[in-house]
């Protein structure tokens, strides 16, 4: 039962940020591949990790975003065989612009919510992620 309000959540999640995504041309894993870059740069491989897609998917999609000046992508000084990538002026502007955008839409759907009910929510939903990172983890 809770894993199917779970689905069901995430998928209405993806729409919404499929739909955000779309308005700056791109897609939904663009959109997740830029939203998970640090302001100082990842690795591809810690990349590739945290967006759970393989390399040459990740690394597609890093081409496209280099290509829309969104990233820029140089060799690592500490493993020459790596790459980092970080965000670029305008990425960063774009993901603010995102972000603001997700953050407005999730202000006007939990309107009705109040202040407990919405920290019950962030405690919830911190707990569920830190048990998915221990999972994932161990795999």
């Amino acid at each position: 039962m809770l894993s199917e309000h779970l689905n069901s959540f995430l998928c209405q999640l993806n729409v919404l940020a499929r739909q955000i995504a779309s308005t700056h041309n791109l897609s939904l894993s663009q959109y997740f591949t830029l939203s998970s870059i640090s302001s100082t740069g990842i690795s591809m491989t810690e990349l590739s990790r945290s967006v759970g897609v393989d390399n040459s998917t990740l690394t597609r999609n890093i081409n496209v975003l280099i290509a829309k000046s969104l990233v820029s992508k140089e060799r690592s000084r500490v493993d020459g065989r790596g790459f980092i990538v970080q965000l670029t002026s305008y990425g960063n502007n774009i993901i603010d612009l995102m972000e603001n955008k997700m953050e407005n839409i999730v202000d006007t759907i939990s309107e009705d919510l109040n202040s407990q009910e919405k920290e019950n929510i962030i405690e919830i939903i911190s707990k569920l992620n830190w048990k998915i990172n221990c999972h994932l983890n161990e795999l």
